[in-house]
């Protein structure tokens, strides 16, 4: 699964778009509740009853997936991060 960090640990490119989103969110009636740290959701996934759990952060992906592009193409470092979770 995927979660977002922690406002004040998004990249400058990243907050905007997430303080707008929060800021829609909160207008509608809908609380949102997606900001999590690494630690807080491994966390909440043990305490589900996962075994094995692994975070992955949003620049290991990208480092992965992006590295040696020609066009420089990248997803921003914060913008989504991967929970891994097994039973």
């Amino acid at each position: 699964m995927t979660f977002l960090m922690p406002l004040e640990f998004a990249d400058p490119e990243v907050r905007p778009g997430l303080e707008r989103a929060e800021q829609g969110a909160r207008a509608s009636g809908t609380p949102f509740i997606s900001f999590f740290t690494p630690s807080e959701m491994l966390a909440l996934a043990r305490e589900a009853g996962f075994r094995e759990v692994q975070h992955v952060s949003s620049a290991t992906l990208a480092q992965r997936y992006f590295a040696g592009r020609a066009d420089g193409l990248r997803p921003p470092n914060n913008a989504e991060e991967l929970l891994v979770a097994n039973t």
